[in-house]
């Protein structure tokens, strides 16, 4: 496989690897023209590459030091003239990446998801680009780089906005004060772990979050005050607790409230949760288990993969340091904000950008906040080439007209829904545009069950439904194994070092290999399980758009153990196949009973003419969802199902 290819589809679940120092060489062809002497962001020499200047830290001694004196690991882009101060983009990289995963040569990058999001097409419309590595990775105190000066608690934070933030405000600080940045031009944006970051500065704006939690203003080192003045985060979240141990309390009508979606704890997303801490490990730097209350990911795996009850030191180290690692716990109107999130993304869903968008409505109705949703982001998504530059340009036009006052943004409160398009091949819909997210769906399509149903859980079902699972359906050989391994309990945490020799190099064309398999439009022969709660739905002799998030409601009696409910919407088709539409997850106490509503992950989907919708409930769905360790049946009868609709009259 060549290189560029290798390259692209691992940069496809955006919440991958770090690049390797081979394939970062070959992102950049040299020209023989040399760096303006004008302009040396961070001190460092640029070089004429591509019809921009490329201004990298090139050795780890060039490194800046941050606010609490750990070394980043950050290049500079600029136009190819001019000696600013500029518009200034940060871009941000998902999890175990560097600050290589979005510099490319060209404006249409090297495949799909740089398309227009790049270094090399921010500089040539006349933005500064910096792209740093997080502190915990690559040469920013990584698994390569951790050993070096300054790195002695340069380990990985998980985005705790005290720390992987306040860097990246600490490094525009510093170019404003060099004159490479304008400081009325400071834009943000990443993706996976940098789009949770790119939300964060979004609602801190103008100010710096503090180790004790308390605020402060954002200033320069030399003390000029500063604000983010836009920022474009995609596929990140509001609340990390919710995405990745979600408890079914979040809707897309309220903000995110913390102290709700702690109680009670949630199910754990154990195949995605093990694959980021498996990535974490391997490529960079996690603190020793106890070393660090706030960042002491070991100690929280382990409690998570041992399941309830969750009680204990470590639980409640992991719920009280969440706070700091989304955007909750920050109040306040955010700088105007475009958030994209992907429908068919089972790490960080649709539920994630609505919770964003409705914190900032929540601070201001006139919040500058717009919202984009598509079939993008991590596995199972499919991230098609013309979706991927829809959402892009928008995101490019946005920044040009808050930064250097060029053309027109969304309007304020906006959304863009791209609508899923099955079979992979079949021409893209056009975007569902309304004014507002509540406009985007005026219709409802209702139907209720109301038989007697239950679902067992046997507390030993582990590996029930791999062949659905976002993770292990789609991961090859070795690396299929570390994660089944891990959940299982024939790989131990502390076995984590040797895997793969923790050479990165290993790791990339495995998962290169596994990415090539997402394909959310999967079909499979329609049988409901033997051990689920079904609401079937009528059949309509024309076709209707869901879009939204399904809400369920039911009355249940769980006998036994803590429990949870999970639903998996399917289209079924007049062959007898059937189409995953959307799915979710709630939590449902130890011997609860009585009425229960929440909210699927949300599509935007349409039911063609004699298909009907389908609604299955099930007490295990392992290993995307973390079985309960205890025996429990729940009875439900008056299963309600209302699908939000484009159509007034579905």
């Amino acid at each position: 496989m060549r290189e560029s290819a290798v390259r692209g589809r691992l940069r496809k679940g955006l919440c991958a690897v770090a690049m390797t120092t081979t394939m970062a060489a070959g992102l950049v062809v040299l020209d023989t023209a040399t760096a303006s002497a004008a302009v040396t962001p961070f001190g460092h020499d640029c070089t004429d590459q591509n019809g921009v200047r490329f201004c990298p830290t090139a050795t780890l001694d060039q490194r800046v030091p941050s606010w609490d004196g750990t070394p980043l690991d950050v290049d500079v882009t600029l136009p190819a003239t001019g000696s600013g101060p500029f518009p200034t983009v940060v871009i941000l990289h998902g999890l175990g990446e560097d600050k290589t995963a979005f510099e490319d040569t060209s404006p249409e990058g090297s495949q799909a998801l740089t398309y227009h999001y790049n270094t090399n097409y921010y500089a040539k419309r006349g933005y500064a680009v910096v792209t740093p590595t997080v502190r915990g990775f690559g040469g920013s105190c990584g698994a390569a780089s951790r050993s070096s000066a300054g790195c002695e608690k340069g380990w990985v934070r998980l985005d705790d906005y005290r720390y992987e933030a306040r860097d990246v405000q600490h490094l525009l600080g510093q170019l404003v004060d060099q004159g490479v940045a304008d400081p009325a031009a400071l834009g943000v944006t990443g993706i996976s772990y940098g789009g949770g970051t790119s939300a964060q500065l979004a609602f801190l704006k103008d100010r710096v979050g503090l180790p004790d939690g308390s605020f402060t203003p954002w200033t320069s080192p030399a003390g000029t005050s500063l604000r983010i003045a836009a920022a474009y985060p995609r596929w990140g979240w509001a609340d990390l607790v919710t995405a990745l141990v979600p408890n079914g309390r979040l809707t897309d009508t309220a903000p995110a409230d913390y102290a709700a979606d702690i109680s009670p704890f949630g199910v754990p997303k154990l195949s995605y949760t093990t694959f980021l801490y498996l990535i974490s490990q391997l490529f960079g730097t996690v603190a020793p288990e106890g070393a660090d209350p706030h960042s002491d990911l070991t100690a929280w795996y382990k409690a998570i993969l041992k399941g309830e009850p969750y009680t204990g030191t470590a639980i409640q180290g992991l719920l009280q340091s969440m706070k700091y690692k989304g955007t909750t716990a920050i109040p306040g109107v955010p700088a105007p904000m475009l958030v994209e999130n992907g429908w068919t993304d089972d790490l960080f869903t649709a539920q994630q950008a609505l919770a964003l968008y409705n914190q900032a409505l929540a601070a201001s109705p006139g919040a500058d906040v717009s919202l984009q949703l598509g079939d993008t982001g991590h596995p199972g998504a499919s991230n098609r080439n013309d979706v991927v530059a829809r959402l892009v340009d928008a995101g490019s036009a946005f920044f040009d007209a808050k930064l250097r006052g060029l053309g027109t943004a969304p309007a304020a409160q906006s959304v863009s829904l791209s609508p899923m398009s099955c079979p992979a091949g079949a021409p893209t819909p056009a975007a569902v545009r309304a004014a507002s997210w509540a406009a985007a769906h005026p219709g409802t399509l209702s139907y209720t069950w109301s038989g007697l149903q239950s679902s067992t859980s046997t507390g030993l079902n582990f590996l029930g439904a791999v062949d659905r699972d976002p993770v292990l359906g789609i991961l090859p050989g070795t690396l299929g194994d570390i994660v089944t391994g891990l959940i299982t309990g024939t790989v131990t945490v502390d076995s984590l070092g040797a895997m793969l020799g923790g050479d990165s190099t290993k790791f990339g064309p495995l998962f290169s290999q596994a990415l090539q398999k997402s394909d959310p439009c999967k079909t499979s022969i329609a049988l409901p399980p033997a051990n689920g709660i079904i609401a079937t739905g009528p059949v309509r002799t024309k076709a209707y758009t869901l879009a939204g998030m399904p809400q369920v409601t039911a009355t249940i009696r769980n006998i036994g153990a803590d429990s949870q409910l999970n639903a998996q919407l399917w289209d079924v088709a007049p062959n007898g196949t059937e189409i995953l539409v959307s799915r979710g997850v709630v939590r449902v106490k130890a011997n609860q009973s009585g009425p229960v509503t929440f909210q699927l992950n949300g599509n935007a989907y349409t039911f063609a003419a004699g298909h009907r919708p389908r609604l299955d409930l099930l007490t295990s769905y392992s290993p995307y969802s973390r079985p309960g360790n205890g025996l429990s049946t729940i009875y439900a009868t008056s299963v309600r199902v209302q699908l939000p609709t484009v159509q007034v009259s579905p």
